[in-house]
């Protein structure tokens, strides 16, 4: 039962990145640098849960626990942005200066890589306690949140690649910033909505992650088509 469940929990994730890398279509990747993506986004779980910890204290100090206001920045600073920020630092530490990323692509694809290691991980966990009822609402809600997150993420960082070569440092820095400010806020509404558990609120995130998987989707595909070498 647990080998069944444990592939449940991973055959999303694999799958969410499988179908990003069929849209690298230009130049494939070295597989042993994706899977070194993948095994430090599932390493960085441990410093984003540490990290969760701290800023729960900080907020338990500041804020009445179960208020609209702690709920707030408990998804958004206390979760989202320790879980992006890590996300961020383990691609940016991988791939930054690694001669194979060439491509505006391959940010998306390495920024999924990562997303998908730290998914997978959290999904095993989260399956294996909750079953598969968890399994099957996870495979629709979290995986393709994270992979869509990451989207967003790639797309800032592989304009940051690109403006660093045309040594373009305002616009390079900015898109870094957005590489994680945007994925942050994505995130801290997504999980916001559901840590409200108010009815109204899970309609609001129905709507919320349609619009969004809709958008990532398209987003991708253009991305994909438009692809261009960032140096020569």
């Amino acid at each position: 039962m647990e080998e069944t469940l444990v592939n449940l929990a991973i055959v999303p994730g694999l799958a969410f990145l499988y179908y990003i890398y069929t849209l690298d279509k230009i130049e494939k990747e070295p597989p042993a640098l994706l899977w070194k993506l993948v095994a430090f986004g599932a390493l960085c779980c441990f410093p984003a849960v540490f990290l969760e910890m701290v800023a729960g204290y900080i907020l338990d100090k500041l804020l009445y626990p179960g208020t609209v206001e702690y709920i707030f920045f408990e998804a958004l600073l206390g979760v989202a942005l320790m879980e992006e920020g890590c996300k961020l630092f383990v691609l940016k530490k991988v791939t930054w200066t690694h001669p194979s990323f060439n491509y505006r692509f391959d940010a998306i694809l390495y920024a999924v890589c990562v997303s998908m290691g730290f998914a997978i991980f959290e999904n095993i966990l989260y399956v294996l306690d909750g079953g598969i009822g968890t399994a099957i609402g996870r495979a629709f809600t979290s995986i393709p949140g994270h992979g869509v997150f990451a989207i967003f993420m790639g797309i800032y960082y592989g304009q940051a690649k690109e403006y660093l070569h045309r040594m373009d440092r305002k616009v390079k820095d900015r898109s870094l910033k957005l590489a994680l400010f945007i994925p942050t806020v994505l995130h801290g509404f997504y999980d916001f909505c559901l840590l409200t558990e108010d009815d109204m609120m899970v309609g609001v995130f129905i709507i919320f992650i349609l619009i969004l998987y809709a958008h990532a989707f398209f987003k991708v595909r253009k991305m994909s088509r438009e692809d261009h070498r960032i140096y020569y």
